[in-house]
């Protein structure tokens, strides 16, 4: 799993002149073989983690694109967020890094976003014959 983690790193750097939309892409094809491979596997959690990471490094990468947080205020305000929420997230002393997991920040990019708009490959929604559910897995631990 940290493995995964790394690579969705490297494929995802940061002050990168690429689009979202061709990193979407090269991530795409590493996470359809690397979750091919692992999808013999019975617990199917770890896909979850995985996808929430990557859309994470994405919103990060959004922010950064923005070179300015009145820029991001701007976007923010422009894809729906109050202008309360909005100032409250951006003008803070947090990072890129923090500033993508924030309320506002989730609410103007959700997953729907993401889904819709860059077209990733999700593997965490299939039910496989030998996967587990999530409700046995809770009972398990």
């Amino acid at each position: 799993m940290a493995k995964a983690m790394k690579k969705v790193k490297e494929l995802t750097p940061r002050g990168t002149h690429m689009k979202l939309e061709a990193t979407m892409t090269m991530i795409n094809r590493w996470y359809r073989g690397w979750s091919s491979y692992y999808s013999l596997t019975q617990f199917p959690a770890q896909f979850f983690e995985i996808e929430a990471h990557i859309r994470r490094r994405l919103r990060s990468r959004i922010i950064d694109q923005q070179k300015s947080r009145r820029n991001l205020f701007n976007k923010l305000m422009k894809r729906g967020v109050s202008r309360r929420m909005a100032a409250n997230a951006v003008f803070t002393n947090n990072k890129r890094w923090a500033l993508s997991r924030c309320n506002a920040v989730e609410r103007a990019y959700p997953n729907a976003f993401f889904i819709n708009e860059l077209k990733p490959f999700i593997r965490s929604t299939e039910k496989q014959t030998h996967w587990f559910s999530l409700r046995r897995w809770s009972c398990l631990v």
